[in-house]
């Protein structure tokens, strides 16, 4: 009988000990889990500063590279203006009568009054790169201002699409998605045959994702693939979607 209660007692004892054993391998287990999650998470942390970042810089080279083709632009319209321009071979100089003196003279000084009112005011090139210059500096809010202002002047400049394109930029960085998407949109709605129309897709749906909003994102993503298959946005979308799909 003794005996008996003995090898109770023993495997009772053996079965205690495996217990504290397992006990404290499943708090080793949890504690490794913690630790885990606990580093992807700071792994994630990271990953969005070196997003953020990337994007920060991809879009201070952008406007750099406009900046350069204005340049160039203006630097093009310079020469062809500096062409001296060869007078007539027989040029006739006619007297003018005082009268008709008089005339010229007050034509002329319209002219210059015209021509000072036309020179106070900053070249539509001079306004929008005011606008890229509050942009790269973080000065968002302005810098969203002076490209609406833009707009409003010069509407049909070649550069308003990239205005607008701009606006959407300056609340994609300030994390409001749901303004940044419209604004996107009013690129390919107004301007749909210029250069940013394809970005400003792809922006959209960049910005539908954040909102998590797939349907939408996959929306937009499918027409910068559709309207402008060869263009480096329609790459960039075909690539997110695939992503999506997995």
């Amino acid at each position: 009988m003794a005996r008996v209660i003995i090898q109770q007692a023993s495997a009772l004892f053996i079965l205690l000990i495996g217990l504290l054993i397992s006990g404290c391998a499943n708090l080793q287990h949890e504690q490794t889990l913690k630790e885990l999650k606990s580093q992807i998470s700071e792994l994630e942390k990271r990953q969005a500063k070196t997003n953020a970042g990337l994007e920060e810089l991809n879009n201070k080279f952008l406007l750099f590279q406009e900046q350069a083709d204005i340049n160039k632009k203006e630097i093009k319209e310079l020469k062809a203006m500096a062409v001296p321009v060869i007078p007539p071979d027989e040029l006739k100089v006619v007297k003018l009568e005082a009268e008709e003196i008089k005339g010229e003279t007050k034509k002329e000084s319209l002219k210059k009054e015209e021509a000072k009112k036309t020179e106070s005011l900053p070249s539509p090139e001079a306004l929008y790169n005011e606008a890229q210059n509050l942009f790269m500096a973080g000065r968002l809010a302005e810098a969203a201002e002076q490209f609406a202002k833009f707009i409003a002047q010069h509407p049909k400049h070649s550069l308003a699409d990239n205005a607008q394109y701009w606006i959407g930029e300056v609340y994609y960085s300030e994390k409001d998605y749901q303004k940044a998407a419209v604004e996107f949109k009013k690129v390919f709605d107004n301007y749909p045959n210029e250069n940013k129309a394809p970005d400003a897709l792809l922006k959209a749906g960049f910005s539908y994702l954040e909102l998590n909003n797939k349907d939408k994102a996959l929306e937009f993503l499918k027409m910068a693939v559709e309207r402008y298959p060869s263009s480096e946005a329609a790459v960039k979308a075909k690539i997110k979607m695939q992503e999506l799909k997995q």
